[in-house]
């Protein structure tokens, strides 16, 4: 096994400032899966910004994906292709070896996903999204008790903790013992929307079957979305002009997440279930037409720890309707149109209030794009490397 935190750091001479060479870690599995989620899109924008953030280090990018993969490229970025079989990952999460040390040499590691791959290095920064298994248990079935106690167990020890709001530090604080000192809260940035031609929008509209002005959700779906209220909020919106598509898959953590949905749905008037689209899960170009061509987004989740779609919203110049609950609020400002999620009539009056209220949608649209100067990928990764840079220290010091 080779040692952490020696071979390859350079450590700058006397006189040059206490900056050292440090190798990075990044676990980039959720960057590489084939149906990416909110975790993946963060995971790339790590992987895209970090390296100009850290321009005297090396990065590598660990993933078990072999056969090349389409991750973003740096000068000092890399990457490593994983010897464990992906059909082996969860035979390996269990037995915990062999480690990653042993395959990878590194000076601190990035975990993106909550939890890092077996390692027995404490020089690990978590990137903890949201607390939701905790907040809404009934949300994640799939995080059992096992899985909590190891995530647990890796915010007392890990050299550092990044949540995405202060919610979610708060969250993360009140049910862990853990130094406030070591959770950081970095935003997430936000993306440039690139808007799709007329005939692309058009396609995918036809596709889908969407035959009027519509409501749109995208996302993971998983209960703490709460699309069975939005759903039925919609039926009480009644308007025969208007339709609601809900565009995103199953998720792993909670896969029959669809089904509720899906029985909602089943369960409406003909006239209003015909109006309903379940699309599935999405690429990036058919969302982006989505967007491009949706008169608001409605995302009333119950709980987020960040809340990507709203700023989707934003970007694409989409007015937005979202939930007054978690960290929500803190990422619309007063940019969107907050309603209680546990209120039906106030999610079906929201809708109500956007379609039909050209002057609020204008203003929210305006408001949206003054809101995203307030989220920067920069900004996000600038952070993040001081974090990382850090454990390094913390990881060749303890030795």
């Amino acid at each position: 096994m080779l040692p952490l935190g020696r071979s390859g750091r350079t450590r700058a001479s006397p006189g040059t400032g206490d900056t050292a060479r440090v190798r990075i870690a990044i676990d980039a599995r959720p960057a590489s899966d084939a149906e990416p989620t909110g975790v993946g899109h963060y995971t790339r924008r790590m992987l895209s910004h970090l390296p100009a953030a850290m321009p005297a280090d090396e990065l590598v990018a660990w993933h078990p994906h072999a056969g090349g993969s389409d991750l973003p490229r740096s000068p000092n970025l890399t990457e490593h292709v994983s010897r464990i079989p992906g059909v082996l990952e969860p035979v390996w999460r269990r037995l915990e070896m062999p480690r990653l040390e042993g395959m990878l040499r590194f000076d601190a590691l990035l975990a993106t996903n909550f939890l890092p791959p077996p390692t027995g290095s404490d020089a690990v920064v978590l990137v903890v999204h949201d607390l939701a298994f905790e907040v809404m248990p009934e949300a994640g079935p799939g995080f059992g008790e096992r899985w909590r106690r190891r995530f647990d167990g890796w915010v007392r020890r890990s050299a550092g903790v990044i949540v995405p709001s202060a919610s979610a530090k708060a969250d993360l604080l009140r049910g862990h013992r853990v130094d406030e000192g070591r959770v950081h809260v970095i935003p997430h940035g936000a993306d440039s929307f690139e808007a799709p031609g007329q005939e692309e929008a058009e396609r995918v509209r036809a596709r889908f079957g969407i035959g009027g002005p519509f409501a749109l959700f995208v996302g993971g779906i998983e209960p703490r979305k709460n699309l069975v209220a939005l759903v039925e909020a919609f039926a009480r919106a009644d308007d025969a002009d208007r339709w609601l598509v809900i565009a995103g898959g199953r998720t792993s953590w909670a896969p029959r997440g669809t089904e509720p949905v899906r029985a909602e749905v089943a369960a409406l008037p003909v006239d209003v279930r015909r109006r309903v689209v379940l699309t599935g899960y999405v690429s990036d170009e058919e969302k982006r037409a989505l967007l491009a061509g949706a008169t608001l987004l409605a995302y009333p989740s119950r709980y987020e720890g960040f809340g990507f779609p709203v700023l989707e919203g934003f970007s694409a110049g989409v007015p937005v309707l979202t939930s007054s609950a978690a960290s929500l609020p803190e990422v619309a400002g007063d940019a969107a149109l907050l309603v209680d999620p546990n209120d039906l009539d106030a999610i079906a009056e929201g809708l109500v209030r956007l379609f039909g209220d050209p002057g609020l949608r204008e203003r929210l649209v305006a408001a949206g794009r003054e809101r995203l100067g307030t989220f920067s990928w920069e900004r996000a990764a600038a952070s993040t490397a001081e974090v990382l840079r850090n454990a390094g220290g913390r990881s060749a010091g303890a030795r």
